[in-house]
């Protein structure tokens, strides 16, 4: 007689450690969700098998009217949504909303935490009078909506949920200023670009400006359009009451009077736009050099179109720094854009993420969304993935998905949702 088939076990008593091979795959965040809201074993059994810890899930996209998508455009529900009643703009900042109010306060949000949560909302009063102060000598008529759209980028030091101290650091969008705060306390500091004491003007180039700011090493570094380098080493209590500004932001990488953000071919007048970027890579200070085509006769931004990168890394190993490039990201992937970039470790992630491949967004100042400006630029234009190993450009994502996204006629930025 043949023996008695023994029966499945459940479904609800599978290892954890399989459940920890099934997350692997699943680089969407919305996947893992669902997946541990099976039932209440898996969701336990998931956290078990959490070891080592799952790769950081595929990078969402940010809409101007604070929606969000991922990378295949489906919308993403949050528990703590956007809001768009009082706030004027907002920026991405990792998994976080930089909201700018329409009064000049700024908060910090996390849509993915609860409303009833503490956690979703920081504000950030120090930043009130930043803004203010770099309006001053405006004409009254053009600061309110100034401080509507008051800062181009915002970084973060460290995790908000993570860290007992972090701060925040943000550009204005003017460029000449950059202003710091802590996310738990009060106080602010404000650092004026150049011209620095000592440090004259280049003949016939345009002022020193900030293209890009990043937090490495537990310092804040600026990068000028003229690819300078400065550091403010912010220390234990740097953000209270701090003493003399200028002599704690010294220049780590001269500028180079070469460097320009525009060039035109003598020849055949084509123009040329350079964009620069400053990504925390693995260990390294990276300066990514972003080379655009653009034609005079069209709106800026309509007829942008990328045509290569080039990678430096930041030498400060001496009292004077220099730029060295670079052929290779160390099996880094870096996600770029004008409000959030980020590199991650693309062997650690599902879905094809390549190493050494720049995967970018087209520039999202240039790409003013339908409520505000009328009809607009494709938001997705200019957006793909270089390959730093043969120079070649793809599309950001299969033609399907880049129809499908292509319907979402606003700004586009990247957006870190976190796996905790």
């Amino acid at each position: 007689m043949a023996a008695a088939q023994q029966p499945s076990p459940p479904w609800r008593d599978l290892p954890a450690d399989l459940l920890g091979l099934v997350l692997l795959h699943l680089p969407s965040l919305p996947d893992r969700v669902r997946l541990r809201a099976v039932c209440r074993s898996w969701r336990a059994g998931a956290a078990r098998g959490r070891h080592p810890r799952l790769p950081p899930p595929l990078p969402w996209l940010a809409l101007r009217d604070g929606s969000l998508v991922d990378l295949d455009g489906e919308p993403i529900r949050c528990p703590t949504p956007i809001p768009r009643h009082g706030i004027a703009s907002y920026l991405s900042v990792e998994n976080l909303a930089f909201l700018i109010h329409h009064d000049g306060g700024c908060s910090l949000l996390n849509p993915l935490s609860s409303s009833s949560s503490p956690a979703a909302i920081t504000p950030l009063p120090g930043l009130n009078s930043a803004a203010l102060n770099a309006a001053i000598g405006m004409p009254e008529i053009f600061i309110g909506a100034y401080l509507h759209k008051a800062y181009s980028k915002s970084v973060l030091s460290s995790p908000l949920d993570s860290s007992p101290d972090p701060l925040v650091a943000v550009v204005t969008t003017d460029e000449r200023h950059v202003a710091v705060s802590p996310c738990k306390r009060r106080g602010v500091v404000t650092i004026v670009s150049s011209p620095e004491p000592g440090m004259t003007q280049i003949p016939g180039q345009n002022p020193t400006r900030f293209s890009d700011i990043a937090f490495f090493g537990g310092k804040l570094y600026t990068l000028t359009n003229a690819e300078g380098l400065h550091v403010l080493d912010l220390g234990s209590n740097g953000v209270d009451n701090p003493p003399n500004v200028s002599s704690r932001f010294r220049r780590c990488i001269t500028d180079d009077p070469d460097q320009h953000e525009y060039y035109i071919d003598g020849t055949t007048k084509h123009k040329s736009l350079v964009l620069r970027y400053l990504v925390d890579s693995n260990g390294r200070l990276l300066m990514v050099r972003r080379w655009m085509n653009c034609r005079q006769q069209f709106y800026a931004g309509d007829m942008d179109k990328t045509r290569g990168f080039e990678v430096f890394a930041a030498d400060l190993t001496d009292v004077h720094g220099r730029w060295m490039k670079v052929d290779s990201l160390g099996g880094q992937a870096i996600f770029l854009s004008s409000e959030c970039s980020k590199s991650v470790t693309a062997s650690q992630c599902a879905d094809g993420i390549q190493q050494d491949c720049i995967y970018f967004m087209h520039r999202i100042y240039d790409n003013p969304s339908e409520e505000y400006h009328g009809p607009c630029v494709d938001p997705l234009a200019d957006s793909g993935v270089y390959n730093m190993r043969d120079g070649r450009i793809t599309l950001l994502r299969p033609r399907a998905v880049m129809s499908e996204l292509r319907w979402k006629r606003q700004y586009l930025t990247w957006f870190f949702p976190s796996d905790e």
